[in-house]
């Protein structure tokens, strides 16, 4: 790995994570509150096997959503 790849590498990993809490602020803008309970049940980035969206809490969030 020289210079120029690590800087790329650097860039497109904050880049990333810049980029997917823009995406987040957004998403939340367009559903509300239901996107924000479905962001206080699973993990963001990184994936952690014991966060996870049961059927029935997903059904729930939908029917919220819809209700709204």
């Amino acid at each position: 790995m020289d210079a120029a790849m690590l800087v790329s590498a650097i860039m497109m990993t904050l880049y990333f994570i810049y980029g997917s809490r823009i995406e987040e602020r957004k998403l939340v803008v367009y559903h509300g509150d239901a996107y924000q309970r479905y962001q206080s049940l699973v993990p963001g980035l990184l994936p952690r096997p014991w966060r996870y969206l049961s059927r029935e809490a997903a059904e729930a969030l939908v029917a919220d959503a819809r209700r709204q």
